[in-house]
Formats: C-alpha cells, structure tokens, sequence
C-alpha cells in the first residue's frame, strides 16, 4: 500500500504547472558577440522600471521598433504606452528575470537595445534576451 502511496505522489508532483521562466541573462560582451552589436537604443530609468515590475504580474513584454519604448502585460494591457494592434510583436520576459537584471546591474538606466533580429534589455555589464515573441507566444 505504501508503494502505491509514493506511486500517485510522484505522479501528482510530476504533473504540477509550474510557471516558465522567460529570459537569460548574459555578461554583455557575450551578448554581443551572441545577439550581434546594438543598432540603436533608447533608456529608461531603473527606478521606472522596477515601478513597472510592481503591476506588470509574471511576465512583462516590451517594444521599441517606434523610437518608444512601450510596455504592456501578459494580456496585453497597456503599462506604458500601448500596442497598435493584436499583430504588433512585443517580446515577453518573466518579470522575475527583468528584476534579476537590475538588481545585478545596480545602474540608474536601463537600456532597449534593437539588434537586427531581437531586442535585449541591459543594466550594467549584464544584458538579458532570450524572449519570446508575443505573437505568437502570448498569454500565461
């Protein structure tokens, strides 16, 4: 009996939804040489951001193709600025991780960086990417 016991517990915690994390961090010159060199960028203050982080729930998304930079949540609701439309891609990153990348850059801006195929997120010497482009990967 107790073998089935530990049988149906291993399938219960095997079966669990755990959240993904979205988002690595790499020093910056390995993001360079990972991601190509930076085309252009735009900054914002830590601080915001962080604020940001405080309403944005698991995962936040960005964007910057317009010159802005523009934030939104995991329902694409508006953070700062908005999305033009339902297909306009934003990349989507845990918050977790965002969070991570301040607290190991400890610089007052952080920059959006656009690089020819994706956008990255530095503080400091440290640089976070990995994202996953929302469409089509969209939602919790």
């Amino acid at each position: 009996m107790c073998k089935l016991c530990m049988i149906i517990y291993f399938f219960c915690l095997t079966n669990l939804n755990y959240a993904q994390v979205i988002g690595e961090i790499f020093d910056k010159e390995i993001a360079d040489q990972k991601f190509g060199n930076v085309i252009s960028y735009l900054e914002i203050k830590s601080t915001d951001m962080d604020s940001m982080l405080q309403i944005s729930g698991e995962y936040i998304m960005f964007n910057a193709d317009s010159g802005k930079i523009r934030v939104i949540d995991s329902e694409r609701n508006s953070i700062m600025g908005y999305a033009i439309s339902e297909e306009e891609v934003f990349y989507n990153f845990s918050s977790s991780k965002v969070d991570e990348l301040l607290v190991k850059g400890q610089k007052k801006m952080t920059s959006f960086e656009m690089r020819t195929k994706t956008l990255t997120l530095t503080n400091g010497d440290f640089t976070l990417e990995m994202s996953l482009p929302c469409p089509p990967f969209c939602g919790n």
